[in-house]
């Protein structure tokens, strides 16, 4: 079953990866293919210690021939966590995420999900995540995720400190036309959002209580949870030390619904689509969950709360890692087809079992989701 998994991620495209990085350079057996096949394994099989990552691939040595790959010892493990360069492994998570394909379009526009998520590094080993402590006290690493609701594919990936802003990286996120762009208030940036009806997309997120707006028209509700629905347009041009709001004075819509949660402020919703029914800004907003729930289904499936090194090096190639399993793992359950319906879970749970044994699914043994869940295409 690893097997079948590993072929979804070409050894071409680790080999080019390598020479660019210069990863296998003096390095006489445990190559970058290698450390690859290790991360994901120790991953799928939900191990959390370098021990159990050498007992599970030591045994049985006939695999090895196949998945084109040696036995490990937990010191090479361990050094070369240490020492091999993780911008290696954010490659080759570039060049899954391309090799996914792009997406069938459809007559609606696709939505895009953008938001991170902290892994907080605390205690013994970690001194070195203190030069990242933010203003809450938070320090280590963040991980910066672009999603597609419709099929929960990632468009875009990346780690960084964890005092990065939201909006620092937001800024390396390649741009699409025809897109609708889902993200929080962690992404306030007008020129940014500015940027996004550049390139011929569309936006929905929250606006913060400070901005300075006037109201350009008041439309009528119709729909139940809306509080107001009208037009707006920002009216600070110079926000601060010269600096130009490319956005100010551009027609904006702002939807105000009632909290989720039921507290007193409302939300304040506001998008460049000024023909979109109110409610239905309201329903986009409201998917940007889905990335909350995917974040999720990584940190409990995947190994990204227990590391098998203390380095920032060995850290970050055990996330960049984990987004790789997680890529193949989409991939895999793309290939079983509808025939197969198996959950993304279920995949999960069957490595675990058996990783290194022949995949036997019945496919008359239709699996149940609980209709008490949220739905997300995992």
């Amino acid at each position: 079953m690893f097997g079948d998994l590993l072929k979804l991620l070409p050894r071409a495209v680790v080999r080019k990866v390598a020479a660019v990085h210069g990863s296998d350079r003096w390095c006489k057996s445990f190559k970058l293919w290698d450390h690859v096949v290790a991360m994901v394994a120790v991953h799928l099989a939900g191990r959390t210690s370098l021990r159990e990552a050498e007992l599970l691939l030591s045994h049985p040595r006939s695999h090895h021939y196949h998945l084109n790959c040696r036995a490990v010892k937990r010191s090479t493990l361990a050094d070369a966590n240490k020492t091999r360069d993780s911008a290696a492994f954010a490659d080759i998570v570039k060049h899954r995420i391309a090799c996914g394909g792009r997406r069938e379009r459809h007559a609606k526009a696709m939505l895009s999900i953008l938001d991170s998520s902290p892994v907080q590094l605390m205690g013994r080993g970690h001194a070195w995540a203190k030069s990242s402590r933010s203003r809450h006290l938070n320090q280590g690493l963040k991980v910066h995720l672009l999603m597609s609701p419709d099929d929960g594919g990632l468009d875009y990936a990346a780690v960084t400190d964890m005092n990065v802003n939201d909006i620092t990286e937001a800024m390396n996120v390649p741009l699409e036309a025809g897109r609708i762009y889902l993200f929080d208030k962690g992404y306030c940036d007008y020129n940014w959002w500015h940027d996004i009806l550049d390139v011929g997309a569309h936006f929905v997120t929250r606006i913060k209580s400070n901005a300075a707006w006037q109201t350009l028209e008041v439309r009528p509700i119709t729909e139940p949870d809306i509080v107001s629905d009208r037009i707006i347009e920002l009216t600070n041009k110079a926000p601060r030390a010269g600096k130009i709001n490319r956005l100010a004075g551009h027609p904006l819509r702002l939807v105000e619904i009632t909290h989720p949660a039921g507290k007193a402020a409302p939300f304040l919703i506001v998008s460049d689509m000024l023909d979109v029914p109110a409610g239905e800004i309201a329903a986009l907003y409201k998917q940007r969950w889905d990335i909350e729930l995917l974040f999720k289904w990584i940190k409990q499936n995947l190994k990204i709360k227990r590391f098998l090194g203390e380095s920032r090096n060995a850290i970050l190639i055990q996330i960049y890692t984990a987004i790789i399993a997680y890529l193949l793992l989409r991939a895999f359950r793309k290939l079983l087809g509808k025939k197969i319906p198996l959950r993304l879970k279920d995949i999960v749970v069957m490595c675990q079992i058996g990783l290194f044994q022949p995949l036997h699914i019945n496919p008359a043994a239709p699996t149940s989701t609980p209709s008490n869940q949220a739905k997300l295409p995992l």
